[in-house]
């Protein structure tokens, strides 16, 4: 996601004017990398430039996921301390006002156009944009009388300015742009569309072990190849309430309707979304993981409405639907989040997933393909189990009967390779519950301590047992 600023001599100019097309990819070499003193627009520690001998060949198929954009919120805008007036942004917003366009004469002599237009965002926050020369045409022509869609825009690379304590946005000059309907869905799609398979496939994405994970002190998205071991939720925290248009969560109805705080939509009744927290293991840790409801879904087979229509739940267990995604060796892509970093939150939130097993093969770490413990039998078992919060050791623990109360319920999942299917009972008494979460991607706020939750031992059994 790092971006570089690169200039074009003014020589050169005529050679690549046509040639590059924005979001598209290129391979470019032989280069000029100076240092970016200035800070100018990527405000990346350096700046390229082409020279006569710059070779640039364009990609056809793309080998990594493009993020267009860089967002900033409206309110972020409107309640920052300081404005800094050279840092360049995108925004998107629907246009809900606007003013008459004027004419003007630039300080070179030139004729151009300003319009000033309101911006709103989705928690209707509203900013004052102003827009200059043929961005002026290219939106009214969008604002004819008579439209019914609302009118969303993207403006790229414009600027923040705050006058007598009034924030506003303007573009910058021949760098900032407009983007407005079909051209904005195609490139909104551009950094969102791919599928946890597609992205796989694009053969640039590195997966990490477990153990990697847990070390890790950088936030950012992480892949990982696990197997789920245990689902971490009773009968009544695997799904939440949410808004029938998106994902947040609802609270308590006002006069028989529920009314959503983000979109502000309102409807009688709620939709039913899965929040299920799970354990994964890949033989060198294992961790807890936050599924959404579109993964779990997937993995489970039904949505959350139909499992509750479908099953009548007994005592404090949850569906036994939700047991389809056991044993299931999956490719998770998690965010890893400053919480996560400083052990204030255990759990991971998951952002996609891949189950197809030939994408799992292809992507396999090497050490998990090094890391097999060394008293592996001819079928592939081993006598090892992964056991959370009670370890147990049949040579020296002196409490055999509680002992064999914990490894009793592991011993059938030897033969699977993986550790204990059921010790959800065994993580209820040694990890916190999940914190409610509003909306998909929010993180809990459990105090936890990564070395003590997340670094699981294991336990030798004999194998005579």
């Amino acid at each position: 996601g790092t971006r570089l600023q690169v200039s074009i001599p003014k020589s050169l100019v005529s050679k690549w004017r046509g040639v590059l097309v924005q979001f598209q990819m290129y391979i470019m070499t032989n280069f000029v990398v100076v240092d970016n003193q200035k800070g100018n627009i990527s405000r990346g520690k350096y700046l390229l430039f082409f020279s006569h001998r710059t070779i640039v060949s364009h990609v056809e198929n793309p080998s990594f996921l493009l993020n267009a954009f860089r967002f900033k919120t409206i309110r972020e805008l409107l309640y920052a301390e300081r404005i800094d007036d050279s840092a360049l942004f995108d925004m998107i917003g629907e246009v809900v006002g606007k003013e008459d366009p004027k004419e003007f004469i630039t300080s070179k002599g030139k004729e151009t156009k300003r319009l000033a237009i309101i911006l709103k965002g989705l928690k209707n926050n509203r900013i004052g944009c102003t827009i200059f020369g043929e961005m002026v045409d290219q939106l009214l022509q969008h604002m004819q009388d008579g439209r019914v869609e609302p009118l969303i825009v993207v403006v790229q690379y414009f600027k923040a300015t705050r006058w007598n304590g009034k924030t506003s946005i303007q573009s910058h000059f021949d760098m900032s742009q407009l983007h407005i309907d079909p051209t904005l869905k195609m490139l909104l799609n551009l950094g969102v569309a791919w599928s946890g398979a597609e992205e796989l496939k694009q053969g640039a994405v590195s997966v990490k072990i477990v153990e990697e994970v847990l070390i890790q002190y950088e936030e950012g998205p992480a892949w990982i190849a696990a197997t789920i071991v245990a689902i971490n939720v009773t009968k009544d925290d695997w799904f939440y309430k949410s808004c029938r248009k998106c994902p947040k969560k609802v609270e308590i109805p006002i006069e028989n309707r529920y009314e959503c705080g983000k979109c502000g939509h309102t409807h009688g009744s709620t939709a039913l979304r899965f929040k299920v927290e799970v354990m994964v293991f890949d033989r060198t840790s294992s961790i807890c993981l936050l599924l959404w409801d579109k993964e779990t879904s997937m993995l489970c087979g039904k949505r959350a409405e139909q499992i509750m229509e479908d099953h009548v739940i007994m005592g404090d267990e949850y569906p036994k639907t939700l047991d389809n995604m056991m044993d299931k060796r999956v490719l998770f892509k998690i965010n890893i989040k400053e919480a996560n970093i400083n052990q204030f939150d255990h759990v991971y939130i998951v952002m996609k997933i891949c189950d197809d097993e030939d994408i799992i093969d292809k992507n396999l770490p090497k050490e998990l393909f090094t890391n097999l413990p060394s008293n592996v039998s001819e079928n592939g078992c081993n006598n090892y189990l992964e056991i959370s919060g009670n370890v147990a050791n049949l040579k020296t623990d002196c409490d055999i009967e509680s002992s064999m109360d914990v490894v009793e319920e592991c011993i059938s999942s030897l033969k699977y390779q993986t550790p204990s299917k059921r010790i959800t009972n065994v993580l209820k008494n040694s990890s916190p519950s999940l914190d409610e979460h509003e909306e998909e991607g929010q993180l809990s706020t459990n105090r936890f301590s990564r070395q003590m939750g997340n670094r699981q031992k294991c336990v030798n059994l004999d194998a005579d047992i």
